[in-house]
């Protein structure tokens, strides 16, 4: 079992919340959480103050020396794929090979309406996948032309190549058949949705069968190897709750628990407690 830690790049107050953003992921790297991630938006309902995720990142890795930086989730089809693929490769190469590429298809209208574009959810996945195809050639080959039903490229060199070999973790997010059966091929691992990060959730018994699932079509393409089993789990006010919880989602075949950070000001203390009260129960 490994842990990791999430946080909305979306706050009220940003500005004055900066300092608190880096103490965290200090204080996470500190207490060897694995990894720290970052949600990707550039406007929420909640809040239209956001941070640049990947730039986020990339000055969190000069700070930082081991622990992993990644994205839940990145929605592909948001940004042209190319500059996708050189943002995250520029960033596994700064952070000494510590990048995570969360993939989704992305779900809030205003944002794409005001900063991309907006499809049917069917338009958004062939999107994500193809874009995903590009991505991954350009970081493992010499010179890629590609010509797609939405994206294009001729004789595109990305250099340097990501450290990660052979190419940084795709992470998927979502849960329809089609994004799992892509998770199943193109994926290294699964993030689910727990208690209290978003107001719908998956159960552990649910997530049971999307484990059991992607297992299966894993199998079935012949694919081997590692594969990580994420869920995102918000803090309970009963902590002893908290590790009943996670021991379900666990018992139903998680492997990487991923501490979600609702409120910021209370998140250093959290991040010990959930050190001190659920990972030394769980790892």
């Amino acid at each position: 079992m490994k842990f990791g830690v999430v946080v909305s790049n979306a706050q009220r107050g940003l500005l004055d919340r900066l300092k608190i953003l880096e103490e965290l992921v200090l204080e996470a790297e500190k207490l060897e959480f694995d990894a720290f991630f970052v949600t990707d938006h550039y406007m929420l309902p909640w809040s239209d103050e956001t941070l640049e995720p990947w730039l986020y990142l990339s000055y969190l890795a000069a700070k930082t020396s081991k622990i992993k930086l990644g994205t839940c989730v990145t929605p592909i089809p948001f940004r042209p794929p190319g500059m996708l693929a050189k943002m995250v490769s520029t960033l596994d190469v700064l952070s000494g090979g510590r990048a995570i590429l969360g993939v989704g298809i992305g779900w809030y209208i205003p944002e794409f309406e005001a900063y991309s574009r907006w499809d049917p959810n069917n338009v958004r996945f062939e999107k994500a996948k193809e874009g995903l195809e590009l991505i991954v050639r350009l970081w493992t080959e010499d010179k890629v032309s590609f010509e797609g039903k939405y994206y294009k490229a001729k004789d595109a060199v990305l250099l340097p190549k990501p450290l990660q070999k052979p190419r940084p973790p795709l992470w998927f997010g979502g849960a329809g058949r089609k994004v799992l059966e892509l998770t199943a091929e193109m994926g290294d691992g699964l993030i689910c949705i727990g208690p209290r990060w978003l107001p719908t959730y998956v159960s552990s018994e649910d997530y049971g069968k999307r484990v059991e699932t992607v297992r299966r079509l894993r199998e079935s393409r012949g694919k081997s190897g590692d594969f990580t089993f994420a869920c995102i789990i918000a803090p309970h006010e009963d902590w002893k709750e908290f590790v009943r919880e996670a021991e379900s989602y666990k018992r139903s075949g998680m492997n990487y628990l991923i501490l979600g950070i609702v409120r910021l000001r209370e998140a250093l203390g959290q991040v010990r407690r959930f050190k001190d009260e659920v990972a030394s129960t769980m790892a």
